[in-house]
């Protein structure tokens, strides 16, 4: 009876220091953000040692607005806002919104968007273009945040200036996943010299300026092909085949659940991740070291059922705490 008491004990300690580190986790994370993460998604985050941040939202802020709206006439600033916005309704992503802000819906045909480059369509019959001063036909300026060229019937209308900022917490995130070994990578869609300034005051040494999708794409299967497993951040629709190829996603349609994009909130996942699988690693073996002792007294005589029953409570405790320890303390937590 005392065996059966003890074993009993053990297999359910076992199981116990198997599922507690994710229930643990679940509740920790819901605290700082982390709304849901698929079972199997939490040992991957424990391995990722890079991670590629789309800059909007997770590095910034991501509540962008227009800061300066400067037509070529002076007299054009009204049909600068209104072009402008009404054909930004038709696309998605922070940017638009932001553009989109500018004036109510219109009338929008052909609409469509161009990799790398803006989106174009008509609006109340006239042809607009809205992207890169370049790609517009307008010289390139230097202000600080965004900038956008608008075109209309073929002729260069105006300029808008986009911007955000870095989140306040940035770099201490960011200093945080290095510590831990994870490697950030900073891809944005802005020039080289508005993304190399946000790289700088985020503490993040690699980035990609003017990356299209399928770059992206190319970029995170580089990265795998140099052995690291790689995490992709991102809210923007045209970044899914990236994080299709990514050994783990966050944002868009991922699994992975999380109240924003803050880089502080990943750096939190591969945190807790790592003290579930420390957690899972430990607590199961040493919630047996109770049943052992329990069944060595037994074979020398000196076991009785309450012993066993002891015994067997000790290994419930004693799982519980190894299995919960590690995910309390994985702010603190290296690479495991």
């Amino acid at each position: 009876m005392e065996m059966l008491v003890l074993v009993a004990g053990a297999v359910a300690a076992y199981v116990l220091g198997l599922a507690l580190p994710r229930v643990v986790a679940g509740w920790v994370g819901r605290r700082h953000g982390i709304s849901s993460v698929p079972g199997p998604a939490w040992a991957v985050a424990a391995r990722i040692d890079a991670v590629v941040l789309d800059r909007w939202g997770t590095v910034t802020t991501g509540r962008l607005t227009v800061t300066t709206v400067d037509p070529l006439d002076p007299d054009h600033l009204r049909n600068l806002r209104w072009f402008a916005g009404a054909l930004e309704h038709e696309a998605e992503g922070p940017l638009a919104r932001a553009v989109a802000r500018l004036s109510p819906r219109g009338k929008v045909t052909d609409f469509g968007v161009v990799p790398g480059s803006g989106v174009r369509g008509s609006v109340d019959r006239h042809p607009v273009r809205v992207g890169r001063p370049s790609w517009v036909g307008m010289a390139d300026r230097d202000d600080r945040g965004t900038v956008l060229g608008v075109e209309l019937d073929g002729r260069p209308l105006g300029y808008l200036v986009v911007g955000d900022e870095p989140r306040e917490d940035a770099g201490s995130s960011v200093s945080r996943l290095a510590s831990a070994g994870v490697s950030p990578v900073l891809v944005s869609d802005d020039g080289a010299r508005e993304t190399e300034q946000l790289a700088e005051a985020c503490g993040i040494e690699r980035w990609h300026s003017e990356i299209a999708p399928e770059k992206r794409e190319r970029l995170v299967a580089e990265l795998q092909e140099q052995g690291r497993v790689v995490a992709f951040v991102s809210s923007r629709p045209e970044d899914a085949e990236a994080q299709a190829v990514a050994d783990l996603a966050m944002g868009g349609d991922s699994g992975v659940e999380l109240t924003d994009l803050d880089v502080g909130r990943v750096a939190e996942l591969v945190s807790l991740a790592r003290g579930v699988v420390a957690g899972r690693r430990w607590a199961g073996p040493v919630a047996l070291a109770p049943a052992v002792v329990g069944a060595a007294l037994t074979i020398l005589g000196a076991g009785s059922v309450a012993l066993a029953a002891g015994c067997a409570l000790l290994c419930l405790l004693t799982a519980a705490v190894a299995a919960t320890i590690p995910v309390t303390r994985s702010g603190n937590l290296s690479r495991t």
